[in-house]
């Protein structure tokens, strides 16, 4: 009995209602437009009504060279690429050995 109670209760207690605001923005007048005309007017704030706003992407961190000296004059690189061979994506790494002479 104290369950119904209880369930009864929370249905009955008002919740904070949310507002939203469906106003249409009126149109901007221009006196420079004549018939056939498109007027594209900004907004003072510099936001659009009809669309969302882009989350912040986070920056990226730079990723070390994957460079060693091996020797004297001689140093190993390693390199990743990607590309599209044939509508299928193909990863490839690649290994250069440089010998200064």
């Amino acid at each position: 009995m104290t369950f119904l109670l209880m369930a009864a209760l929370q249905t009955v207690s008002p919740a904070m209602s949310e507002r939203i605001d469906l106003t249409i923005p009126q149109p901007c007048a221009s006196p420079n437009a004549s018939d056939g005309e498109v007027v594209v007017c900004a907004n003072p704030n510099g936001e659009s009504p009809y669309r969302l706003n882009q989350p912040e992407q986070p920056a990226r961190k730079a990723i070390p060279s994957a460079q060693a000296q091996v020797a004297k004059g001689v140093s190993v690189a390693a390199e990743t690429e990607r590309a599209d061979v044939g509508g299928f994506a193909s990863n490839r790494a690649m290994v250069r050995l440089k010998i200064k002479f």
